[in-house]
């Protein structure tokens, strides 16, 4: 049950985080009837596996469903399967290139990849920073970009990008768990200057 209730915050994260980015053109495609209900269907139910069902059966029926293609990748981010997640991300950005949302799912998949090389990261931080060069007020891509940047050995970098994070979530709350999520990045981030500054 627990697990249901994580995979659950997680969508509700993601969907509330890019809410406003209601303009991509994914969003706003038109879609076969019966493949737009499935993924309406897929939206409302409690069950992950049930949803990935859902999505994938309106997949068939509409390859580039992009509701339903983006919708699949997060069920697998939230059920710790970022490899593949990365590859829907990766099919959803060929068919809508450029959007914002689409790179910082690219971004989401990469950073929680298990050994995580650095040209995948690099991959990655220009996902992220095009995904706050064109959505800044969202939070979590902010956290995304500081923990590539801190990846990537730019502590000053990965510490402003934390505290941009916290700073748009304190105009627009997120849960207490997700809050402190960008706290502790912001202490890490910090931590690391400080180690890694040179003595004077």
């Amino acid at each position: 049950m627990r697990r249901v209730l994580i995979i659950a915050a997680w969508l509700l994260l993601f969907g509330e985080l890019w809410s406003g980015a209601s303009e991509s053109a994914w969003r706003r495609m038109e879609l076969p009837p019966e493949s737009a209900r499935l993924v309406r269907l897929a939206e409302t139910t409690r069950d992950p596996r049930a949803a990935a069902r859902l999505h994938a059966e309106a997949i068939r029926l509409c390859p580039s469903n992009g509701p339903a293609l983006y919708g699949l990748a997060y069920l697998m981010l939230a059920q710790d399967r970022p490899a593949d997640a990365l590859k829907i991300f990766r099919r959803l950005n060929a068919l809508f290139p450029g959007e914002a949302d689409i790179a910082a799912g690219l971004a989401a998949a990469i950073v929680r990849l298990p050994g995580l090389r650095r040209p995948l990261a690099r991959e990655g931080l220009a996902c992220a920073e095009r995904a706050v060069a064109q959505q800044p007020e969202f939070p979590e891509a902010w956290h995304l970009l500081s923990l590539l940047r801190h990846f990537d050995g730019d502590y000053s970098g990965a510490a402003e990008a934390a505290r941009r994070a916290i700073q748009c979530d304190a105009q627009n709350p997120s849960d207490p768990e997700t809050t402190a999520r960008y706290q502790q990045q912001e202490i890490a981030c910090t931590d690391a200057v400080l180690a890694f500054s040179p003595l004077d």
